[in-house]
């Protein structure tokens, strides 16, 4: 995930000029490391990642498929999230998260209502590599 909407470009260019379909729109509130919190709207099945794109500071990840755990973010209410798939559930096992944690790239929005405390944020200082 990046902070540059790479995901919204993305789509935007296979839907096309029209613009996609109305969808309904999911809320949850995500609060910074800051203590800010700010509502958020996005799509059923979005991820805590993607949904956090929005934000000027989005969730910082690492990898694409959660082995890493920097996205780890602390549920306040799970209300609206999708059950930890088995997955999921693994690489929190492995990496000794408590009960009341998510990895943000895993974790999916189905209903409203959500409410998670962000851990780490993106900055230029998280990227990793040569």
């Amino acid at each position: 995930m990046t902070p540059w909407g790479i995901r919204k470009k993305i789509k935007a260019a296979l839907v096309g000029s029209s613009g996609p379909t109305p969808t309904e729109k999911l809320s949850l509130t995500m609060t910074l490391p800051s203590g800010s919190s700010h509502r958020i709207d996005c799509e059923p099945g979005y991820t805590l990642a993607m949904a956090s794109q929005i934000l000027e500071t989005p969730i910082a990840t690492s990898c694409p498929d959660g082995g890493c755990g920097g996205c780890v973010v602390d549920i306040i209410e799970a209300a609206g999230l999708r059950a930890p798939s088995a997955a999921e559930q693994k690489l929190l096992d492995e990496k000794k998260y408590g009960p009341n944690t998510r990895l943000a790239c895993h974790a999916k929005v189905d209903g409203s209502g959500a409410s998670i405390r962000i851990r780490t944020i993106w900055t230029m200082d998280s990227i990793k590599g040569t």
